[in-house]
């Protein structure tokens, strides 16, 4: 019998450590905004300073995959973390506007070619019979720093003496990946093609022309898109609606996140996907639906964790699929495209939110995500083929 692949080697864990403090490093950010108001800056251009991260990313992160393999991804994340270390303390120096685009551009422009390395040596490393459990597990490793973080960052800052010393603090953090890169001798890939060979034009471009792709993508957009709008406007929600602590179902949302992909993981590389992907965007869609008509406090806390589950389910069975239908040449692509529609929900969702709230009201803009989730649910049948059977690369 031939041996089991294993995915549980020294280098995937290690990069599992990069991830978490890559995550650590965003968290941190949660009160930007009330520092921004501390700093002779118009307030309308608050918005534009905390998307700017996000839009560097946007424009960066596909121009630099193509070039970024398995085979040069530790000498990149050293840079970029350096990068980021050097962006974090650049913060003590930003007063002005022109002073905190810089920092905030070369923050952006670090972080995402970071992200970037790491994706494409991650899945050098990734069996193919095990990407749903990987991809499970990566993902409760990038939620940890928000379940655990935010409860705790109030007190850091008052300790610290404000939002600054809790950024130096974690430029210090950011130190220990070096030793964690250190500890990775090479990048083995677990299948031919993907170690160090740069794309060609054709190879991109058959990429983009593969249907499974291109609906992938746009269904992880629309979910990232849908789910924003919760994360940034639930907190004015409650208040309107005189709910109590509306943290308590980000905790609980998140907490279901994390048990979802820890004991599920393995499962979902037992089952064909593209009918988990859909069940799990109709039961999302229903979830904004009840949360746009929302009635109390234990109705909310109830839609965190069924929410959670979705969420749980959905966002690494796409992963999941993405791997496992991408030619080993351009799976590092793929994935980094992925993270380019988590970054491109992350500046459409509150953008689109803002322009619903501006002329209309929450349950609005809640049954526009749930519209986002069903329109999900309708381009599932395309990553299948006549047979109903899933496309193989």
């Amino acid at each position: 019998m031939p041996k089991p692949e294993k995915l549980f080697t020294k280098e995937f864990l290690a990069l599992n450590g990069v991830a978490f403090l890559a995550f650590c490093n965003m968290v941190v950010f949660f009160q930007f905004y009330l520092y921004l108001q501390t700093l002779p800056i118009k307030p309308e251009w608050y918005g534009f300073l905390i998307a700017l991260f996000s839009v560097t990313g946007l424009i960066l992160r596909p121009l630099i995959s193509p070039f970024l393999h398995s085979g040069n991804a530790r000498m990149w994340m050293m840079f970029s973390t350096a990068g980021v270390i050097v962006s974090l303390l650049g913060y003590n120096l930003a007063q002005g506007f022109w002073s905190m685009f810089l920092v905030r551009a070369v923050h952006g422009i670090a972080y995402v070619v970071l992200g970037v390395a790491m994706n494409a040596s991650l899945v050098g490393l990734i069996p193919p019979s095990k990407s749903g459990q990987a991809f499970g597990l990566v993902t409760v490793i990038t939620l940890l720093p928000l379940a655990v973080l935010p409860p705790f960052l109030e007190i850091l800052a008052r300790t610290l003496g404000g939002f600054i010393p809790v950024l130096n603090a974690a430029a210090l953090l950011m130190l220990l990946i070096f030793p964690l890169l250190l500890a990775i001798k090479t990048f083995q890939g677990k299948s031919p093609g993907t170690i160090g060979q740069r794309l060609t034009i054709r190879d991109l471009t058959e990429n983009l022309k593969d249907r499974r792709v291109v609906i992938l993508l746009l269904l992880m957009l629309l979910l990232y898109s849908g789910f924003t709008p919760v994360f940034f406007f639930l907190e004015g929600y409650a208040k309107k609606t005189a709910i109590p602590t509306p943290g308590i179902f980000f905790t609980l949302s998140t907490m279901t996140e994390i048990g979802v992909r820890v004991f599920a993981g393995s499962f979902f590389d037992r089952m064909n996907k593209v009918p988990i992907i859909a069940g799990s965007f109709a039961a999302i869609g229903l979830g904004y639906l009840a949360l746009a008509y929302l009635s109390g406090a234990v109705m909310l806390y109830c839609l965190g964790i069924f929410l959670g589950l979705g969420w749980g389910v959905v966002m690494p069975v796409l992963n999941g699929l993405m791997f496992d239908v991408s030619p080993a040449q351009v799976k590092g692509l793929n994935t980094n495209l992925g993270v380019q529609m988590f970054q491109g929900g992350f500046f459409l969702g509150p953008f689109i939110g803002g322009m619903v709230l501006a002329h209309g009201d929450f349950r609005e803009l809640f049954s526009l995500c749930a519209v986002f989730a069903f329109v999900s649910v309708a381009l599932t049948p395309l990553l299948v083929t006549r047979k109903r059977r899933v496309l193989t690369p």
